[in-house]
């Protein structure tokens, strides 16, 4: 189960990084066609100024006193920021705007939210009309042909510029950082969707193991109630004939008080009957359904009758039952025969574990919300680790004579209370058997 929890959430793992991705690139698509869209302006502007001055120059070869003019139109643009035109020697002929910009490197345009665009173009040398020249048929003044000729090579010596423009990226940067703010939200919004379907998975999963449970348990309750019943039925019917038998055998055995031979087998059958008579009232009482009858029970009392109904079993052992620093004034709420057979239990198994000369311990340790903790201590052998899980469970013992019934009926007595019941090893040797959770 925890493996298929485990690939569920790597699943939502994997499409949330997917949608993460996703939205990544999609932003990223954005933003190059926003700058891709920048760029365009950038060359339409710069096309219009080129095709400005090639008018110019075809107009007349005083064209360069009409470059200021011409990038000063341009900057009238609200989106230019600076705009200027260099000769291919880097000289610098024309410029307007901020024009601090116009030598700045990347990361100060980046700074000042400026997209740089530089291009080249050529202009074509200016042909000119027809020169007079000198002389009779039409010529004129030879010095005027030489001035022509001496513009004209100076207008072919310059052919090649660069138009240098810096745009205002504000307004696309603005639309990219509402992109990403879209985009983030976008994985934000899928990752609380996913958990949301997370948690609702989890919520339907739960629900249908728990119904499934529950169903399970109605169905078990059932048949162990029908087996609980005729068991008890059983249980009924086999224990009047052990009572007829036993008083039969006692009978015999006060008739042959002459024969010692026969006595002691009859003393051997009615012990033999006492026996089985007791391991019958055990699962009798494991299998009787409980219901308690919750009040007010003083544990120091339960206690003292604990310790003079167990007299016989301590004085044969020279073991002692204390109440470790119990206040007598101290009441649980609980079915007062149902803790006292569960404590009995309990100081049943540490009497029988227990070395002479002993002292078995009840103790009571509060617990937070009004809740208290009881312990039975001994300086017993302990349970061994390997048995530690199974202690609770119904005909398990680790004693040849036990019925394996005393702490299955602790723990139904502490389930039907909402109680817990447990085992912990005692330090320096010996065991601590507990019911917690207890109301008081």
């Amino acid at each position: 189960m925890k493996w298929k929890r485990g690939a569920t959430w790597i699943l939502l793992l994997s499409v949330w990084a997917g949608l993460a991705v996703w939205q990544w690139s999609e932003y990223n698509r954005a933003r190059r066609l926003a700058f891709d869209e920048l760029h365009r302006q950038a060359v339409t502007v710069s096309g219009a100024l080129v095709g400005g001055i090639r008018t110019h120059r075809r107009m007349g070869r005083f064209f360069e006193e009409n470059l200021q003019e011409a990038v000063n139109a341009v900057v009238d643009s609200d989106f230019v920021m600076a705009a200027a035109i260099d000769a291919e020697d880097g000289k610098r002929l024309a410029s307007a705007g901020e024009i601090e910009l116009l030598d700045a490197d990347k990361e100060a345009c980046r700074k000042a939210s400026v997209f740089a665009y530089r291009d080249r173009f050529e202009l074509q040398p200016h042909a000119g009309g027809a020169h007079g020249g000198q002389g009779q048929g039409g010529r004129g003044p030879g010095w005027l042909r030489n001035q022509d000729q001496d513009t004209n090579n100076a207008d072919a010596a310059v052919s090649a510029f660069r138009t240098v423009l810096l745009l205002d990226s504000t307004p696309t940067e603005t639309r990219c950082r509402q992109e990403a703010r879209l985009r983030g939200l976008v994985v934000v919004a899928g990752c609380l969707v996913l958990f949301s379907l997370a948690l609702v998975w989890r919520a339907t999963v739960r629900t249908a193991e728990a119904r499934g449970r529950a169903t399970l348990f109605q169905t078990e309750t059932r048949h162990l109630r029908d087996l609980s019943q005729a068991a008890a039925g059983l249980a009924h019917e086999t224990r009047n004939p052990l009572s007829l038998i036993r008083g039969w055998t006692q009978r015999l055995a006060d008739c042959c008080s002459d024969h010692p031979e026969q006595s002691e087998q009859a003393q051997a059958i009615m012990e033999e009957c006492d026996r089985v008579t007791s391991r019958i009232n055990q699962f009798l009482t494991f299998a009787r359904p409980s219901t308690p009858q919750i009040e007010d029970v003083a544990v120091g009392e339960v206690i003292g009758e604990l310790a003079a109904l167990m007299e016989p079993m301590l004085d044969a052992k020279d073991l002692a039952l204390e109440g470790h620093a119990i206040d007598p004034d101290h009441t649980i709420r609980a079915d007062r025969e149902m803790f006292r057979q569960a404590l009995f239990n309990f100081a049943q198994n540490a009497v029988q574990f227990s070395s002479d000369g002993g002292t078995i311990e009840i103790a009571i340790c509060r617990a937070p919300a009004g809740r208290s903790r009881i312990e039975v201590s001994d300086r017993g052998q302990g349970v061994p680790d390997e048995a530690v899980e199974s202690l609770y469970t119904p005909y398990f013992t680790t004693r040849p004579d036990g019925t394996g019934l005393g702490l299955a009926i602790v723990r139904r007595i502490a389930i039907a209370h909402g109680w817990q019941a447990g085992y912990t090893p005692r330090p320096g040797g010996g065991s601590v058997f507990w019911l917690d959770q207890v109301d008081g």
